[in-house]
């Protein structure tokens, strides 16, 4: 009799551990072998990971179908937690037969510039855009619009290679410094193959999207949308960082309280539409939005739910797992989303190494011994190579810590001198960036 699994494509070495100590014997992770070979900690049973080339999706099914009847397993759902994985996941679904969001959905969502061609045909309120494969091509939309604007990579995560841009110098340096990254940028499947509107192929690591800068508060929320229906799971405000890169988050307030007459009705209206928009017809999803205002202005949705610390954040503020749920869902059992009067408030700072090297000694102590703190959760430890932005965005962050702060008011300072009390100590020393 074959056991079953919930298929997790192409996740990271940290959610695996996490995911496989709540869940044993749950899933199966298919990982990529480069993935694995970074990390110093031991693998699953071998039943349990299939390492395989994720670049060569043709393999990874006939890697698959193999390890499967090894194994003796059945795949009863399918999940990707990570953005460069979402194709590969839906490539994997259609040959099983199992439900996940369409390709070309995924293409939509994952393509900063025509996701938001798509919602403005739908009516669905986002910052205007323009494709652009020049530093003058900016400007020139930039003098358009009247604004300053932000420039990225068609596809990413995160604040990897995005600028803001107020004056026509800051476009001139940001495409030059985003084009010569993305160029040499190790992550072929971040950076790999995009698609125009009418399914023509973009090269993204020399086409840029550059969307007008609209100030104002930004928020993160997950959802679930079912046909017609939409649950919100929760909603977070984001908080910037006032020391690192443009578009670094130092921390998530969670739950957030929106504006004053903006209720959650019109909220949802907007996130059915533009979800719909992308062709989603069931998935979870997460969502980036800024509030001006009173306008609800859409960022970025994608077929995941969020990452980083808001896993941990949500666990702790209403004791609900996302990750479990995700699984959950991916065998489209019913969810029971906890109701508003479940979440305690609390915030979610991101741990920041300040400086290049590698990592010689780490000290959480006085973390543990904050009676703020209510979780501590550090991703990596001795011996990790840290490198700064714009070289690579991911290995400075070392952690989280989730914590009930002493005031609201002064909230900024109070998170910078919390993760300050992390005492990392850095050996310098001279890699190739091309292997982080």
């Amino acid at each position: 009799m074959s056991e079953k699994r919930v298929l997790v494509v192409g996740t990271t070495i940290d959610y695996i551990e996490i995911i496989d100590r709540l869940y044993p014997g749950r899933a199966l992770f298919v990982t990529d072998t480069g993935e694995r070979g970074k990390s110093k900690e031991p693998p699953p049973d071998p039943a349990t990971e299939l390492l395989t080339d994720l670049t060569v999706f043709e393999r990874v099914i006939s890697d698959l179908k193999n390890h499967l009847t090894r194994f003796s397993l059945h795949i009863t759902g399918i999940v990707s937690f990570d953005c460069e994985s979402m194709a590969l996941a839906s490539y994997v679904a259609r040959e099983l037969k199992l439900p996940y969001p369409s390709t070309k959905a995924i293409d939509l969502s994952r393509n900063k510039y025509v996701s938001k061609q798509v919602w403005q045909k739908a009516g669905v309120t986002c910052p205007r855009v323009e494709l652009v494969k020049s530093a003058s091509e900016a400007v020139q939309f930039m003098k358009k619009i009247k604004a300053p604007v932000v420039l990225k990579p068609l596809t990413g995560s995160g604040s990897e290679l995005v600028f803001i841009c107020r004056q026509p110098v800051d476009c001139e340096r940001a495409f030059e410094t985003a084009q010569k990254k993305l160029s040499e940028h190790h992550n072929l499947r971040m950076y790999g193959e995009g698609r125009a509107e009418d399914g023509s192929v973009l090269n993204v690591r020399r086409v840029m999207a550059v969307e007008e800068f609209i100030p104002g508060v930004e928020y993160s929320s997950d959802f679930v949308i079912d046909g017609d229906h939409l649950d919100i799971i929760r909603i977070a405000e984001k908080i910037p960082h006032p020391g690192q890169p443009d578009g670094t988050i130092l921390a998530y307030i969670l739950p957030a309280v929106l504006p004053e007459g903006l209720n959650t009705e019109k909220l949802h209206l907007q996130l059915l539409k533009a979800a719909r928009g992308l062709g989603l017809e069931r998935a979870m999803c997460m969502v980036d939005f800024i509030i001006k205002d009173g306008k609800i202005y859409i960022l970025e949705l994608t077929p995941r739910p969020g990452g980083d610390c808001l896993p941990d954040l949500i666990l702790k503020s209403c004791g609900w797992d996302i990750l479990g749920a995700a699984l959950d869902f991916s065998e489209r059992k019913k969810l029971r989303i906890p109701e508003p009067a479940e979440w305690k408030h609390l915030v979610g700072v991101r741990l920041f190494a300040e400086k290049a090297g590698t990592v010689g000694k780490i000290d959480s102590q006085a973390l543990h011994l904050d009676r703020r703190v209510v979780r501590c959760y550090l991703k990596w430890g001795k011996g990790h190579r840290v490198v700064l932005p714009p070289e690579d965005y991911d290995s400075r962050i070392l952690g989280h810590v989730i914590f009930r702060p002493r005031s609201w008011d002064n909230l900024v300072n109070e998170c910078l001198i919390l993760s300050g009390r992390l005492k990392v100590t850095l050996e310098p020393r001279v890699w190739s960036t091309q292997a982080v």
